[in-house]
Parts: structure tokens; C-alpha cells; sequence
């Protein structure tokens, strides 16, 4: 068992790159688009942190998935995955993860190219909030050190 923080992000689609950056950010494993290089990063009994851009009324938010929920997430598009999908195929596969969270931003743009100053401000806000409970887990995050980095790469999408 480990802890395991996956970014998740297109970074040819503006915001939605923001998790694939942060993880990058933060030395974490980026996965970029690839929801099937998470699902093989991913080991029975882990707890996993996403971070990854979500359509949603908050500006960022952290959800817990419920890793032993029986109703699967259908799979319509076979070359992207979910973080959703990605648990659900890890449970199939026999390697669920014991806890499964994912640390989501509002995009505020996804048009190419680069990540947007709201995003980034979003991450900040996420990050700080949310910096005692990834703690708890050993997850140390210096939140000013990823926000510089994030500025330093917004432009670079590969």
C-alpha cells in the first residue's frame, strides 16, 4: 500500500492541463490524458489522490470516491478515462484502491494553449485549504512552490 497523487489533464486544452501540471508540480505522476496510465500506476489497497479539472459549480473542491460502490461508470470513449473510470476498472481489474479522493479545479477555459491565472489561483485556494488533510496522509505540500512552478510552465504544454 502507498499514497499516490496522479494528475490528470489534456495540456493541448488550456485548464484542463492543470492537474497533468500540478502533479508535475508537485513530483507526482502525471498522467496527462492517459486515464490508462493511472489505471496501471495504480496498486491493490493504495489511496489515491487525483487532481484534475471538473466542470462544477464550486471553484475547486475535494471529493472522496466511494471505491466500493457496485454501479461501474460506463466507458464510451476507449482512448480517455475518468478518474471515476479509472477506480472503476482498477475495482474490475482486482487492484481497488483502499481510499480514492480527487482534489478537482473549475476550469475557467478550454481552448488552447496554456492554463488560465483563475485555474491557477483555484489550485492556490485548493491546495491551501486542503494542505492539513493531505498532511495527515504525508502528503507535504509547498503550495507557493507549486503555484511558481505552475506559473513558469502555464505556457508550455509539453
Amino acid at each position: 500500500m502507498a499514497v499516490k497523487i496522479i494528475g490528470m489533464g489534456n495540456r493541448l486544452y488550456g485548464d484542463d492541463a492543470i492537474g497533468s501540471l500540478t502533479a508535475e508540480c508537485m513530483n507526482a505522476f502525471d498522467a496527462e490524458a492517459n486515464g490508462f496510465q493511472a489505471l496501471a500506476y495504480i496498486e491493490k489497497d493504495d489511496i489515491v489522490f487525483f487532481i484534475d479539472a471538473m466542470v462544477m459549480d464550486e471553484e475547486f473542491n475535494l471529493f472522496k470516491v466511494d471505491v466500493d460502490k457496485d454501479d461501474y461508470a460506463e466507458i464510451s470513449d476507449p482512448h480517455r478515462l475518468s478518474p471515476i473510470q479509472v477506480i472503476s476498472l482498477s475495482k474490475k481489474s482486482g487492484n481497488a484502491p483502499k481510499e480514492a479522493y480527487i482534489l478537482a479545479i473549475k476550469p475557467e477555459r478550454l481552448d488552447w494553449p496554456g492554463v488560465s491565472d483563475k485555474a491557477i489561483e483555484r489550485v492556490n485556494g485548493l491546495l491551501t485549504k486542503y494542505k492539513n488533510f493531505l498532511e495527515k496522509f504525508g502528503i507535504k505540500v509547498n503550495v507557493q512552490e507549486v503555484i511558481n512552478c505552475l506559473k513558469e510552465r502555464r505556457n508550455s504544454p509539453w
